[in-house]
């Protein structure tokens, strides 16, 4: 383990200050807290933990692998700063070839597998690609496509779909159904792969259960016309007026919800999604 580490560190110090400042550059003026670099952060991280985990089952991680992982994720959603469509992936590559021409010491076949885990990390082929052999687990693309989906779960889950589906046009009322179809398919895709990480699945299947259980409230709660202040529309409500409307950060939208919101669901949701947003300060840059 303390091998692996160093492996990390090693690549963390030659990297992340690196990409931290060129996707600051490319997200300046762009209003989009669901996919900002926090986001991009965070999807490292679950990656680099998916390769710890991995590690401990007896794989092999090398220092390459890693290196392609981690720019690969910093790249991923680069593209919706282009389009806000679901094929945000081909603009995201073009954002990551750019990059790479200036690491020469960057192998072409590393720039190939990174550049096509970007493209394509939100294909459904890929989250289908059978895996039949434990070896298959460090497919580059899959472990950047997996690594995005568990950032779409827990709290910070339901702040991010409800910005990116409203930013796209879908409704209040349409919202729940939509997000439940697409976490279900994320969780299948996430389980195909990695059930056997038994101890790491568990964690990941809470995350998921509490986004599953904010919005099954909420389709509930929509079908029965409850609007009230202590509901999970009040919490959709807020989300949807500072970060759509108001174009607000969500940091900006936790400390306003905290310093005015009084009703106990609203209260605790905001609570619980700011102790989730504040993982980014666990890796220093």
């Amino acid at each position: 383990m303390e091998e692996l580490l160093s492996k990390i560190h090693r690549i963390e110090t030659k990297h992340l200050s690196n990409l931290y400042r060129h996707l600051e550059s490319i997200f300046t003026n762009v209003s989009l807290p669901s996919h900002n670099l926090q986001h991009h952060i965070r999807v490292w991280l679950h990656c680099r933990g998916l390769l710890i985990e991995l590690h401990k089952a007896g794989l092999t991680i090398t220092e390459q692998l890693i290196e392609n992982a981690i720019i690969a994720c910093f790249f991923h959603d680069a593209g919706l700063t282009k389009t806000l469509d679901e094929q945000h992936g081909a603009e995201g590559a073009e954002l990551c070839k750019q990059y790479l021409s200036l690491f020469p010491d960057l192998t072409e076949s590393q720039k190939t597998l990174i550049i096509k885990a970007v493209e394509l990390h939100d294909d459904k082929s890929v989250k289908q690609h059978p895996v039949t052999k434990p070896d298959d687990m460090l497919n580059l693309a899959l472990l950047v496509s997996t690594a995005d989906d568990l950032d779409a779960l827990g709290f910070v889950g339901v702040f991010r779909y409800t910005e990116i589906y409203l930013k796209r046009g879908i409704s209040i009322e349409q919202l729940p159904r939509k997000v439940l179809a697409n976490l279900r398919n994320r969780f299948t895709s996430f389980t195909n792969a990695y059930s056997s990480l038994h101890r790491y699945s568990d964690r990941q299947r809470q995350r998921y259960r509490e986004i599953m259980d904010f919005f099954t409230k909420l389709e509930g709660e929509i079908s029965q016309g409850i609007t009230y202040q202590d509901s999970a529309y009040a919490v959709v409500n807020t989300l949807h007026e500072q970060l759509v409307i108001q174009s607000n950060s969500i940091e900006q939208t936790i400390d306003y919800a905290l310093s005015t919101l009084t009703a106990s669901y609203p209260l605790t949701f905001f609570k619980r999604l700011q102790l989730e947003h504040e993982v980014t300060t666990a890796i220093p840059i």
